[in-house]
């Protein structure tokens, strides 16, 4: 089935009543004949997670704006999402904000349930999606127990399931180790959808999958070639470099268990003006170990010390600076000001002096102070939580897929400006290349054990 977006414009409503709301789509044209698969890059902010729920006709009907322009499919305009059920399907940037069902089960019944089909194809369909996204030990499961990759893979079984004609991918590829990459490209290129496909970057497995590609500026698309995508949006650059480190933190003998799952570190280190990178699966537990380096978790035994001396609960929480794989988690007040204030308030500053670090943190993360932080795109909300550790100038932070949603210099740039005052970076990432390149030193989670990669 044939996708056509034409003369495309739109504006999310303002809420400062002094200015127009300024043009995120100006006259954007798209075409996505049956069957073929689009790849649309962008840095983040650009306009990618709009351009989905457009297509979706969630937006502007449930986030308020003004649209010109006509959406079609097969030919046939709709006026409700609900009427795209029978051939279209979703992957949203941020599964968890999405998921309504108690468990995996659940969550793919309703969706299958809402299409009238009888109880013996709901079980056949379940089943299979299930056992193709490795879910069935988790079907009983709580969904929010899932880690961001394994709800990933919960709203990929949720789209297959339909058997929809057109599939939209929002970052689809992010929080996806990388078997479950290779899966999912395997996935699209056979699935005989018409694919659309939205990313920040252009990652190796891209390449031959794609018909047309698309760079997505100032509000409207041009058609690139897969050679020219490469070379603007590709991986390349080298190790961060950050000067005298302020300290050093150790694990021995660490041990943690929950239910089936276990964890265990015999030995890790996390040294001060370098960077650390920690790979593993989905699930093998490396959220997990972040939060017990700042005592989010209770660990069954071992040791955590800091510059030799044992610390507590307490010097953990002061420590080590944990930037959430969702920014959502932390993000919690109306404006950027707000949010990057609330430090501030327990510091003995004058009223300038804490303007003048609020244009400060503005100016290095490319922040705007009154721009509404729950509002702001999903990548610029990533750059908002490290703009609030900043502020706080930790000794340790932890990056938890600093990449996903955010493009590699962008991703980079906020691994520099954590470290630049010598600070340990941990930065757990899906993208090998990408870590393995920037880090001083490599961790994999392997079958519950934490080792160091030589």
């Amino acid at each position: 089935m044939k996708l056509k977006l034409e003369d495309l414009s739109f504006s999310y409503e303002s809420y400062d009543q002094r200015s127009a709301p300024p043009l995120l789509f100006d006259h954007l044209f798209l075409t996505v004949e049956s069957g073929r698969r689009a790849l649309v890059l962008a840095p983040s902010g650009s306009g990618k997670s709009t351009l989905c729920s457009l297509i979706s006709l969630v937006t502007p009907r449930y986030n308020a704006g003004h649209l010109e322009g006509s959406i079609s499919f097969g030919g046939k305009s709709y006026d409700h999402s609900s009427q795209l059920l029978d051939f279209f399907s979703l992957v949203p940037q941020s599964p968890g904000d999405w998921l309504l069902a108690t468990t995996p089960e659940d969550e793919i019944a309703a969706c299958l349930e809402s299409l009238g089909l009888d109880s013996d194809e709901i079980a056949v369909r379940l089943d299979g999606e299930l056992a193709f996204w490795d879910l069935e030990r988790y079907r009983d499961s709580s969904s929010s127990l899932l880690s961001g990759g394994e709800k990933k893979r919960l709203a990929l079984a949720v789209a297959f399931a339909t058997k929809p004609e057109i599939v939209v991918f929002d970052e689809s590829f992010d929080d996806l180790d990388a078997r479950w990459k290779s899966v999912l490209r395997d996935r699209i290129m056979t699935s005989g959808c018409t694919s659309v496909v939205t990313s920040c970057r252009f990652m190796s497995l891209f390449r031959g999958l794609f018909d047309d590609i698309y760079i997505l500026s100032d509000g409207r698309l041009e058609r690139i070639s897969e050679e020219e995508a490469e070379r603007r949006l590709q991986f390349s650059y080298d190790k961060v470099r950050t000067g005298c480190g302020r300290g050093r933190l150790d694990v021995r003998g660490l041990t943690y268990r929950r239910g089936s799952f276990s964890l265990s570190v015999p030995a890790f280190e996390l040294e001060g003006g370098l960077v650390t990178s920690l790979h593993g699966a989905n699930g093998s537990g490396k959220s997990t170990f972040s939060r017990l380096l700042c005592a989010l978790e209770k660990r069954g035994s071992g040791h955590i010390s800091i510059n030799s001396a044992s610390a507590d609960d307490r010097t953990l929480m002061r420590s080590v600076g944990y930037v959430f794989q969702n920014p959502d988690y932390q993000i919690f007040l109306p404006t950027v000001r707000d949010e990057l204030s609330y430090a501030f308030d327990f510091l003995r500053i004058s009223r300038e002096e804490k303007e003048r670090r609020l244009e400060e943190l503005a100016h290095l993360f490319r922040l705007d102070l009154d721009e509404s932080a729950l509002l702001m795109g999903y990548g610029k909300r990533k750059r908002l939580q490290c703009a609030i550790y900043y502020s706080l100038d930790r000794p340790f932070y932890i990056l938890d897929e600093i990449e996903a949603a955010l493009s590699y210099d962008e991703s980079l740039e906020m691994v520099r400006l954590l470290a630049s005052r010598g600070a340990g970076v941990l930065v757990i990432s899906h993208d090998d290349d990408f870590a393995r390149a920037i880090s001083d030193r490599s961790y994999v989670i392997e079958e519950g054990l934490l080792h160091e990669v030589k």
